[in-house]
């Protein structure tokens, strides 16, 4: 019961990030790539914003704290196979990530990500192993958009569906997946960008989900684009509160 509630706090809190994300980088694409700082960062300060925003951002450190531990706990002692394994302590580190960055700014700490990321990504790129890691995060990145896209096109989503009116679970089905789908496209980018850092020994060409966005919405075709890429953000939010409430096993 426990580790279900932490699971579904957690699926609650990434939907809250999401759809803020994706309201945040709409603005981005009516306003211009320069107006406002993007990204994760963003969709933070923009719930914390919100009337009520410290309570809203401290559900979501929490939630996010909730399903972290549930996952790293678990990579830890399951008994599931290495690879398994490996990506429950991939995702529960990045659900920590993300908490200990709302967690900072709700405490109105500065985290310096950039530097830290810029200074990290140096580093590794020192070493003589550093850029085939960094290559293989790359690719990791973007092999888990592909996955997220073909889960997309694929259509079988784990919520149910019978419970229900039929209409509100064909659209649900339907922005879940494009959501999905949008997502993919945005972890691919992510995913090329830090390959290409390693291949040029470069840490600048590593960027964020921000900084991913606000590249796209610099070519010509960028405005339309990042604002279709933003409502599906926002969708994969929405799938996110789906699966909280109506997923079939956590």
């Amino acid at each position: 019961m426990l580790r279900s509630f932490a699971i579904r706090s957690g699926l609650g809190a990434l939907g809250a990030v999401y759809v803020a994300l994706g309201l945040v980088s709409a603005r981005v694409a009516i306003l211009g790539a320069s107006r406002r700082e993007q990204g994760i960062p963003a969709a933070l300060r923009f719930l914390l914003s919100q009337p009520r925003g410290p309570w809203i951002l401290g559900a979501v450190v929490v939630g996010l704290g909730a399903i972290a531990a549930v996952q790293l706990g678990e990579s830890a002692f399951s008994r599931r196979g290495v690879a398994a394994r490996l990506g429950l302590a991939a995702s529960g580190i990045g659900y920590g990530i993300l908490a200990w960055s709302a967690g900072r700014l709700l405490l109105h700490l500065n985290a310096g990500g950039a530097d830290l990321q810029k200074a990290g990504v140096s580093w590794l790129l020192g070493q003589a192993w550093g850029p085939a890691l960094l290559e293989v995060v790359g690719v990791a990145i973007a092999a888990g958009g592909l996955w997220e896209i073909f889960l997309g096109l694929r259509g079988r989503l784990p919520f149910r569906r019978d419970l229900l009116p039929r209409h509100l679970a064909r659209f649900l089905s339907g922005s879940a997946r494009f959501g999905l789908a949008a997502r993919g496209l945005v972890l691919c980018a992510v995913g090329y960008f830090v390959v290409a850092a390693a291949e040029d020994l470069d840490a600048t060409r590593v960027k964020t989900m921000g900084g991913t966005l606000r590249t796209l919405s610099k070519a010509s075709f960028g405005p339309v684009f990042t604002g279709v890429v933003a409502v599906g953000l926002a969708a994969y939010g929405v799938y996110m509160w789906t699966l909280m409430l109506l997923k079939r096993k956590v």
